[in-house]
Order: C-alpha cells, then structure tokens, then sequence
C-alpha cells in the first residue's frame, strides 16, 4: 500500500529561507504550494525545479480574499494541506525616530497579518497530524537597535503561534516557531548595508563557527518540525542561531 503523499504550503517561497525549504520538502517527496507576492519570482522558482510537484499560488500574504481563493483552490485540487510553513517577511534596519507609521504597520501586515491569515483560513484544510511552522526571529526575545518595528513584528508572531498551539493541539496540529539568527539571505546583505559591516564581520560574533548561517541550515530545521521526529513538540520556539543568543 502506498503510503499518502502529503502538501506543503510554503509564503516567501521565492526568497533565500525559502527556496531551501522548497528544495528539502520536495527531496521528502512533498507535494509543494509556493507562495509569493511577485508574479516573476515564483516563475523563476518553480523552473529551479522542473519535473517536480511544485504548483504556484502567487498572491499577497496580507489580503484575507486571496488567501481564501487558494484555500478554495488548493481544497478542490488537493484535498489537505499537511504542512503550513508561514514565511513570509520584510525587514527594514531604523531608528525609532526613523521608523514612520507606514513601515511599522507595512513591518506588522506582512511579518504577523500573513501568519494569522494563513492559520485562520488555511485551518480547516489542516488535519490530525499536521504541523504549521511560523518564521520569527531572536530579536523576538532580544534588544534589537534601531529594528523596532521588526522585533515588535516577530515579538507578536511568538505569542500568536503559543495561543496557536493551544488552541490547535485538541485537533492533534502542532505550531511552532524558528528563531534564526541572520541567514546569507538579501535581508542579511541589507543589515550588513545598513550598519557598513561585511557579513564576515557579522559572523564574528556567533560562537560556532564565527559566521552567520545558510538558508539551507535553518530550512533543516523547518523539515524537522514537518516531520513525526518533532511529534511531541508544540509551542516551541526553536533557535537556531549558532549560540548568538547566549554569547
């Protein structure tokens, strides 16, 4: 008997953190939804994968309607969805006094709204058994300069996925969170920019191995959390962070 084959639905599919976990999730044999706001990003994902059970849902993760046409889409062609990996962000470096009204709630829509809108309208699409992964931060639980509207952002997606796994764990759908450190993504080369750093200097800091991580470390991770291996695990927040958090 074969065994079923299972569905991911990844946002911020086309981005670094992404598009590694779109390559580890289709070495697991998944069937995978990949989101992402631009047309021509999601475009030039899936053709890094041709031959493979990727499909494309290329909409804005802030607007409720367009996540309820893709649930509508995605209950009709695939029935379920095993795996909600919630990834989609922005980051910007400011001061407080920088930091205008218009990015602290564009910083909010896209880094929190996009989470609780996938969980609210993806929710009955999830079954016994599945996992829903949410993309935070340590600057979650640590002093973060001139990153306000960032760290508040990944701040609230701590708390929203603990009132998640909560609210989840009587249907058995575990929610957890993944609190990297910088990754050698674009968002890493905007920090590096912004504080006049190179990423070799950024790395120093960390106590193993003295850099920053890869895409493909943290996207280890994630998979993790898709698979029975993390069964027990709800409400965690897992870092993975190179020992940046406790130097």
């Amino acid at each position: 008997m074969t065994e079923e084959k299972k569905t991911a639905f990844v946002t911020g599919a086309a981005g670094g953190l992404g598009t590694a976990v779109v390559a580890r999730l289709l070495d697991q044999d998944f069937t995978v939804l990949a989101n992402d706001k631009n047309a021509a990003d999601v475009e030039a994902l899936l053709k890094q994968f041709p031959q493979n059970d990727i499909h494309a849902y290329c909409f804005d993760a802030t607007e409720e309607e367009a996540w309820k046409n893709a649930a509508a889409d995605i209950k009709k062609k695939h029935g379920k969805i095993d795996v909600l990996f919630n990834n989609a962000g922005i980051f910007k470096i400011e001061t407080i006094e920088e930091t205008s009204v218009e990015l602290w709630k564009k910083t909010m829509d896209v880094n929190v709204l996009s989470i609780f809108l996938g969980i609210k309208v993806m929710s009955p699409l999830l079954g016994e058994g599945s996992s829903v992964i949410n993309t935070s931060s340590i600057a979650s639980f640590l002093g973060s300069k001139n990153r306000i509207a960032y760290a508040a952002s990944k701040g609230a997606v701590s708390a929203l996925t603990k009132a998640a796994a909560i609210e989840f764990a009587p249907r058995g759908i575990r929610v957890n969170s993944v609190h990297p450190a910088y990754i050698n993504t674009q968002m890493a080369k905007h920090a590096a920019e912004a504080t006049e750093r190179t990423m070799a200097e950024m790395g120093s800091r960390i106590p193993l191995y003295q850099r920053i991580s890869t895409a493909d470390e943290v996207a280890d991770v994630v998979v993790f959390l898709t698979s029975d291996s993390s069964r027990f695990m709800t409400g965690s927040e897992v870092v993975v962070d190179g020992g940046q958090s406790v130097n």
